[in-house]
């Protein structure tokens, strides 16, 4: 029998047509779901592109004063009418009067503002004036700052605001005090030397790079025991005895020039322990011959003449000047720190005779306590020299014709413990250590601090950071430095055998990080060098 099938035709496009509609429906409902998200993706995708044009703002500055150091003084009356993108400080309000720069290949534009510094002391200072640094760089720091904004354009026709973002960043030239220790040349400075061979020996032979110096020219060494934990830097190369330790993590630069690899031991086994990462040949930093900028930012009532000596208080300090053989007490004021932060001693209408011959600094006799320097330690009332100790209150720099010398302590107050004090003389800055002298090769220590403490960022122009006497009597204790120390010869303020202090202070040197961020009011910064960024953040909402 049989079987007689019904026809089929038409069933399987029925199934399809279900299928295709429900597939259809679920395509409408995903895209209803993910809809709401394409707009806050454009969002986000605009947001990026708008920052990374901010940060191409920046980088067009920066390229700028790379070209330029003084780029910043011409404010918005810049070259290049095509590409000027920089501008005064717009207040937020109003239509917007910013030049904008068109990113090539891109719907993004930049824009630069130039953040005035505001200086009570310098009238019209609320906007950059051309030709007028004080306008732009403030002196408690030595920073700028710039506002770059991004923006992405929107198509014309649209009501959509474009998409902006800003970054606000601090600008500050490389400075000696980016660094624990900084040197021009790694020898003795040629006034330190005895009678053979003489200064003048030295000043014709050793001021000179090590690989162009006479080999009997006074080179100190770092030994096993010193460790300078924080960044450093040379112009010459280092000479080691040992495994001295420099750095404290490898974000330390050590950087060093000469020969390679930039160092050289005193003979075999010695080698230093670098944690920090060196850079060879790192370039020079050129040290300026003088501080007179600092004389010139002082307030008149803090220009001092002649041997002085700075008893520091918290804000307050006690100023003795005028001291001579027939007044040694001289004559004695207290004054607050000053309004422009900045203390400056020059030497007297009768000059100075410039050096550091070692007989200056031998005493023959009692010579006193540290409270005040005792008359015959001096070279002569004519000279500015500043003595200095005590605690500080608030953020100081104190500069000197000639010398400073630190008679004790010189530490930050604690109830201001990010104050910073600035030591800049236009020779030595000098460890007070009076000795009782018999002969050349003998000596005793008479007078002046034992372990001592310095929290300062110091710069010897023209000479040295060193110790009287550092070359006899017993050894002093340990010399702590949390700062910078900056010089042009290698100051010592010891000697050693075997890795062993035999005369002098044993070395602490530590770098205190505020100075990568800030510095001493009006700190004098090298001849030439290039501004970068030390701090940059976004601003929210962007200008």
């Amino acid at each position: 029998m049989h079987l007689i099938h019904r026809c089929q035709q038409g069933f399987t496009t029925v199934t399809l047509m279900g299928v295709l509609m429900v597939g259809g429906l679920l395509v409408a409902a995903t895209f209803a779901a993910v809809q709401p998200d394409i707009a806050f993706t454009k969002k986000d995708e605009d947001s990026k592109q708008a920052y990374a044009a901010a940060e191409a703002g920046l980088n067009y500055y920066l390229n700028r004063l790379g070209q330029d150091n003084s780029y910043y003084t011409k404010c918005d009356q810049v070259p290049s009418a095509t590409q000027n993108a920089v501008n005064l400080e717009w207040s937020g309000t109003g239509a917007d009067p910013r030049r904008w720069q068109n990113i090539p290949g891109s719907v993004a534009q930049y824009s630069v503002e130039l953040l005035a510094v505001q200086n009570a002391a310098v009238a019209g200072t609320e906007l950059c004036i051309p030709g007028q640094a004080a306008s732009m760089v403030d002196p408690s720091t030595g920073t700028f700052r710039i506002r770059a904004t991004g923006r992405v354009r929107t198509p014309s026709g649209t009501s959509d605001k474009p998409a902006k973002r800003s970054i606000i960043a601090t600008l500050r030239r490389k400075s000696f005090i980016d660094f624990l220790w900084f040197t021009d040349f790694e020898t003795l400075p040629p006034y330190a030397y005895g009678s053979d061979p003489s200064p003048t020996w030295a000043v014709a032979n050793c001021v000179k790079y090590r690989a162009l110096r006479n080999s009997s020219c006074a080179d100190p060494d770092f030994i096993t025991a010193d460790n300078l934990k924080g960044p450093v830097k040379t112009n010459d190369s280092i000479s080691v005895c040992g495994s001295p330790t420099f750095g404290r993590t490898s974000g330390d630069l050590i950087e060093l020039n000469g020969s390679t690899p930039g160092w050289e031991g005193c003979g075999s086994g010695s080698s230093p322990n670098f944690v920090g990462t060196v850079d060879w040949p790192a370039g020079v930093l050129p040290l300026p011959q003088s501080n007179s900028e600092l004389e010139a930012a002082a307030d008149p009532g803090y220009v001092f003449s002649g041997e002085t000596t700075i008893v520091l208080n918290g804000t307050g300090m006690t100023i003795t000047t005028g001291v001579t053989s027939a007044n040694p007490l001289g004559t004695t004021v207290t004054k607050s720190i000053p309004p422009s932060g900045v203390i400056y001693v020059e030497n007297g209408t009768a000059g100075c005779t410039l050096g550091y011959a070692r007989q200056q600094v031998y005493s023959t006799g009692t010579v006193g306590s540290s409270t005040s320097p005792p008359f015959n330690y001096m070279k002569t009332p004519g000279c500015g020299n500043v003595w200095v100790k005590g605690s500080y209150g608030g953020d100081l720099t104190i500069g000197a014709d000639n010398d400073i010398v630190i008679m004790d302590d010189l530490k930050r107050s604690t109830t201001t413990p990010t104050a910073l004090l600035g030591l800049i003389a236009n020779n030595f800055v000098r460890v007070f250590h009076p000795v009782s002298f018999s002969s050349t090769s003998s000596c005793t220590n008479n007078g002046g601090p034992l372990s001592i403490e310095i929290e300062a960022a110091m710069l010897a122009l023209n000479q040295s950071f060193i110790s009287d006497n550092w070359y006899c009597g017993s050894p002093l204790g340990t010399l702590k430095v949390t700062g910078a120390i900056a010089q042009k010869f290698r100051g010592t303020v010891g000697t050693h055998s075997g890795g062993v202090v035999q005369t002098g202070y044993a070395k602490d040197y530590n770098y205190n990080n505020e100075l990568r961020y800030r510095e001493p009011p009006y700190f004098v910064n090298p001849t030439e060098s290039s501004w970068r960024v030390v701090r940059q953040n976004e601003q929210v909402p962007a200008r």
